[in-house]
């Protein structure tokens, strides 16, 4: 029945590619000819190709406009050759007037690492693969093809680590771009604050090697650069970055640090204890009563088909009988509140654990005992990171989405009580109504790193002084985009937006991340929700008009303009 073909049969069957190939067929020809010509080591495939609309499926294909993932023609640049395919591909597409959207792997919830009909992708997933230390310069060299989660296991059989995000099969290149926001912000920062240079190859096809400002010692060029790259846009705005170099924490350095994590089957009570608890911790996050070295991230999840679990979590929830026993495959996981929670001891040796923080979600005036509790004290960091707080699948659900990530500079005290209401809405009571799956995370971040890394004004980050971010988006899996479930979900989260923006319930601003984009598609016409001032937003521009004024790197109307 085509109600239970998936969203990627349903884009493979629609026909566009036929219509497009048919109206477009001398052009696409021309470019074949001239793809040819041009000699790239990597493999290439044009709209129509047999194998094309597998290449052009990614994380957002379930969920976007067709058109807008399904670019001309598909660049896998070559190991060994990839800056050579790169030059080649910018030069294809001055040549054709195309521009060029940077997949480096994982996703991109809108879709911007791929592109329309009229435009190029180029896919870095698997061009890049160098992974070297220096332990005499503490300097950390990664190409930017690195998944998350194999990066973080060898970070930890290196002895290193830096704060990263939660999933697994995102890539190193458009997560530094956006900032690498996740586990261990609080102590240490955005992934990105530990960027000591990069190499990127701009619109003119020249490669530059761009180093971490210096005041009267690096240039306007390399700092401006340095500026706009990180932070400045989506990821790619400004050129192709191959490489990034990275100053990493020692776990030597950190003995007495601690990785915990609970998990409680949902209730609509225990929803409301825990979100009340992280409003109460951001307060005290902010105040400095609890250092910045204890980071909290809560994550509830409707009853859906998931993989999203920590292997231990998975082992210890199938010994209860929660969920099946076959772990290597997606299992049925029933609504769980899960706490991620980290002491990174920035103190050293000398400072010790205080676990009344960490156990005061397992309180019974909280949510009570948890049926799953890992309390892996003098845990490395980086071990934590590669096997405590990681999602292992692509995607959390393999249903379409809609989705929703904001900050908060002060958690309201209506805000637990407002949250729990809506979220209630789509969990129903055995953890999804209308066949709508919750998927929502809490992290905060007041008190600590992100905001006092940002004072030295090297990158164009927004939203610095954030105490806490919220993401609560809805898959559903009835039909395709313009079903019914669909617009339900749709209509969810517009009664959302005015339940936390418009009757500011969460926040008394509309703050968004590049790193977690969603709704409107034009730039221009949104910007004040990803950059925290004009001036800024600005500057950007005045750079990307210096380093791209022809839009090369402007696939989309999501992209960055020339001033």
């Amino acid at each position: 029945m085509d109600d239970e073909k998936t969203a990627e049969e349903r884009m493979n069957d629609s026909g566009f590619i036929q219509k497009y190939v048919e109206e477009h067929r001398a052009e696409l020809e021309a470019l074949r000819a001239k793809a040819t010509a041009i000699g790239f080591a990597g493999k290439w495939f044009i709209i129509g190709d047999s194998e094309y609309p597998d290449k052009r499926l990614q994380y957002a294909t379930t969920s976007v406009e067709e058109q807008c993932v399904s670019p001309r023609i598909i660049l896998y640049a070559a190991q060994g050759a990839g800056v050579d395919d790169i030059k080649k591909a910018v030069a294809l597409c001055r040549d054709t007037n195309m521009a060029l959207a940077i997949r480096t792997g994982g996703h991109q919830y809108c879709g911007y690492s791929s592109t329309r009909p009229e435009n190029m992708q180029i896919d870095l997933s698997e061009t890049f693969p160098e992974y070297d230390y220096d332990s005499g310069t503490n300097v950390l060299r990664c190409g930017v093809s690195h998944a998350l989660g194999d990066w973080a296991k060898q970070n930890n059989e290196t002895g290193v680590y830096l704060p990263m995000g939660v999933c697994a099969h995102v890539n190193l290149g458009g997560h530094v771009h956006t900032g690498g926001w996740g586990m261990v912000a609080r102590s240490h920062g955005l992934l990105a604050d530990h960027v000591a240079a990069f190499n990127i190859i701009v619109a003119s096809g020249e490669e530059h090697r761009i180093v971490r400002p210096v005041g009267g010692q690096t240039s306007t060029f390399n700092d401006d650069l340095y500026f706009a790259a990180l932070g400045g846009g989506k990821g790619g705005d400004f050129g192709i970055v191959t490489h990034w170099e990275f100053n990493p924490m020692r776990d030597a350095d950190y003995p007495n640090s601690a990785c915990y994590a609970f998990t409680w089957l949902w209730s609509k009570d225990k929803m409301e204890a825990a979100v009340a608890q992280m409003q109460r911790f951001s307060k005290k996050c902010a105040s400095g009563e609890i250092p910045s070295d204890y980071e909290f991230m809560c994550n509830i999840t409707g009853l859906g088909m998931m993989n999203v679990l920590p292997e231990k979590v998975k082992e210890e929830l199938a010994k209860l009988g929660v969920i099946g026993k076959e772990l290597s495959e997606e299992v049925p996981v029933p609504p769980l509140i899960q706490l991620w929670m980290c002491f990174t001891n920035k103190g050293g040796a000398s400072e010790t654990f205080d676990d009344q923080w960490f156990e005061a979600f397992a309180s019974k005036e909280v949510c009570g005992t948890p049926i799953v509790a890992i309390r892996d004290r003098q845990t490395p960091v980086s071990e934590g990171l590669a096997e405590h707080f990681i999602m292992l699948q692509p995607r959390e659900m393999e249903y379409p989405f809609v989705k929703r990530f904001r900050s908060t500079m002060d958690v309201k005290a209506e805000f637990p009580a407002v949250f729990t209401e809506r979220m209630h809405e789509i969990m129903g009571l055995i953890g999804t109504a209308d066949r709508q799956h919750l998927v929502s995370q809490q992290q905060i971040y007041a008190g600590g790193a992100v905001a006092e890394n940002g004072k030295a004004g090297l990158t164009a980050y927004s939203w610095r002084d954030q105490a806490l971010a919220l993401s609560h988006d809805s898959f559903y899996d009835v039909g395709w985009l313009w079903g019914n479930a669909h617009n339900k979900a749709e209509q969810w989260q517009k009664d959302n937006d005015e339940a936390f923006i418009g009757k500011e319930a969460f926040a008394d601003a509309d703050m968004r991340l590049f790193a977690f984009t969603f709704g409107d598609r034009v730039l221009d016409e949104v910007w004040q929700h990803y950059y925290d001032s004009e001036e800024k937003y600005q500057r950007v521009r005045r750079i990307k008009a210096a380093v791209d004024p022809d839009g090369i790197f402007s696939p989309d109307s999501f992209s960055v303009s020339p001033a």
